[in-house]
């Protein structure tokens, strides 16, 4: 008996103490000191990483080794940083083989995968960046990390991001349009686990969505991309502004996307006057001067200031562990100012160089983007699969209730059968009718016009179509388009049009356009920061001052003065 007591005692103690070093790291005197100077102050954050790792708990010497690399990170030191990291997942494996019930350590895991994502993601290694969304998606699947709802908007923000680099900017602003939806779960989570940080997520999410839109603006030469891009960046701000303890890059971070939005309405002397400000700004002791220089050649180049796009971006060229799409551009800017100056075999030097990385850069993007498609594939198969499993267990119960409903309705319909079918004729005689008369009263009046029905019945559908698909937002949208669909004369469908409408296709249409702009004014704030050729663009208009004319025409104001007034409501 004293044996038995024994034993239970000791299994006790023995699960105690593991119990105790599996939360010990999340009650650690330096713990908190380390979430309070993450992203505030750099060697504070150093100072406590250093004091984690001499701790006599595991976890907490994993904690310590993560946020040792995280210094490096904010330092941009990535290469030591990925070693770091890599090492510390080494480790963090080797202790789950001895320690596989300390939970602990998986959510470190997880935890370094998601840090050496963003380190590899900085230095461009797209694929293997990917490769450590695929491992922490199948880590939070396996062991239901808590708090679950962070951990995956953690990696659906990482996943928009690895979209957006790929070039595919509305899957990435689909995906964190969704993730948006899951912010007011996650304020709720952060009264419960006080070290969430929100609005760190949610101007994350604003900033990437900015990031999406100003590359559909590029892309596009739309001017409506950029207004939203810029309308982003100022929400993320404002957000930063509010982070406790302060982010001391916000402000820089935010001058560079305003400096990208310049660039890309062609303000160059603007952007120019702001790259001049980073260096007041950054609040850094090693500041790099990288931005400035990037930023300076490319509005040196447009502005085609031979000599200075040269200096900047020969000055760009020596700073070091210089990104491949920053030496692209480098490349690219000396390339073609070196043409201008007739220095042909300094042009064709940069030219090659340029081509060189340009390959480089794409094939690593096309291997990403097959990664990223295989992960996707996968998931939809293993979807398919557990469909299958649950169809077979649910297929007695279905056939057993769907005899019992033929039955059922079998015996509904030979009761009803003799009432119904005579409700039918009835229906079906009254119908042919209409028709017959309705033929008759059409056929009489479109003789003198030389339309015949079935002519007159596709010109219908496809005016319902439009308005029904907002195609006549299209700017080539014209009466020649639709003619030309159809394969029949604009003169039949103007006449048609008059006659169904009860207005000219130029009256209608430009009511159509105005009351969509209007209606999406009143509904989505983000189109009130949008300049007025932005929302032209919106209508099909090429030209701000025709867009402002019909505006005016029909609203008794102009575009600006209605957003003006919807404001101030």
């Amino acid at each position: 008996m004293k044996k038995i007591i024994s034993f239970l005692i000791f299994t006790i103690l023995f699960a105690f103490s593991s119990f105790s070093q599996e939360i010990e790291y999340k009650e650690h005197e330096f713990f908190n000191k380390l979430r309070q100077y993450k992203d505030s102050h750099n060697d504070s954050l150093l100072f406590y990483a250093n004091k984690m790792k001499a701790s006599t708990s595991k976890c907490d010497q994993m904690v310590g080794m993560i946020n040792e690399a995280y210094f490096l990170y904010r330092k941009r030191d990535y290469v030591n940083a990925k070693k770091s990291l890599k090492h510390t997942i080494t480790k963090i494996n080797e202790l789950i083989e001895k320690h596989p019930n300390y939970s602990c350590l998986i959510t470190e895991k997880a935890n370094a995968l998601h840090r050496l994502f963003w380190t590899l993601k900085n230095q461009e290694e797209y694929e293997s960046a990917y490769k450590q969304l695929i491992k922490i998606s199948e880590i939070n699947t396996t062991y239901n990390l808590k708090p679950a709802l962070t951990k995956k908007v953690n990696v659906e923000i990482s996943k928009a991001y690895i979209k957006y680099k790929l070039g595919l900017e509305e899957e990435s602003k689909k995906i964190l349009t969704q993730v948006i939806k899951l912010l007011p779960g996650l304020y709720e989570l952060s009264k419960q686990y006080p070290y969430i940080k929100p609005k760190t997520k949610e101007a994350n999410i604003y900033n990437l969505l900015g990031e999406t839109n100003l590359s559909l603006g590029k892309k596009t030469n739309t001017t409506k991309f950029i207004d939203s891009a810029s309308y982003y960046f100022d929400k993320a701000y404002k957000l930063a502004k509010e982070f406790s303890p302060p982010n001391p890059d916000s402000e820089f971070m935010y001058a560079l996307k305003k400096t990208e939005i310049l660039i890309s309405k062609k303000k160059f002397n603007e952007a120019i006057a702001l790259t001049d400000t980073y260096k007041r700004i950054s609040h850094k002791k090693n500041y790099s001067k990288r931005p400035e220089y990037l930023n300076k050649a490319i509005c040196f180049h447009n502005l085609n200031t031979t000599d200075s796009a040269i200096f900047y971006a020969n000055r760009l060229l020596r700073t070091p562990e210089l990104k491949k799409t920053n030496l692209i551009t480098a490349y690219d800017i000396l390339s073609n100012q070196y043409v201008n100056k007739n220095q042909l075999d300094s042009a064709y030097k940069y030219s090659k160089l340029t081509l060189k990385e340009f390959n480089e850069a794409k094939e690593q993007k096309q291997i990403t983007y097959q990664l990223l498609y295989d992960n996707d594939i996968e998931k939809i198969k293993e979807l398919n699969r557990s469909i299958i499993q649950k169809e077979k267990k649910k297929n007695i119960g279905i056939i057993l209730l769907a005899v019992s409903v033929v039955i059922l309705i079998s015996l509904f319909f030979l009761f009803k059968r003799k009432n119904y079918k005579k409700e039918i004729e009835t229906i079906v005689t009254s119908k042919n009718e209409l028709i017959l008369k309705n033929k008759e009263d059409n056929t009489n009046q479109k003789v003198a016009y030389n339309i015949d029905d079935e002519l007159e019945q596709k010109i219908i559908q496809e005016i319902n179509k439009i308005d029904t698909d907002l195609s006549f937002l299209d700017q080539n949208f014209t009466i020649n388009s639709i003619s030309k669909k159809l394969q029949t004369n604009s003169t039949y469908i103007s006449f048609v049009f008059n006659k169904n409408k009860k207005e000219t296709f130029k009256q209608y249409y430009s009511r159509k356009k105005i009351e969509y702009i209007v209606d999406m004014l009143k509904k989505n704030k983000l189109y009130r920061n949008y300049s007025v050729q932005a929302l032209a663009e919106e209508v099909g208009y090429s030209n701000a001052s025709a867009f402002t004319r019909v505006f005016k025409k029909h609203m008794n104001v102009t575009p600006s003065a209605y957003v003006k007034s919807l404001e101030s409501n």
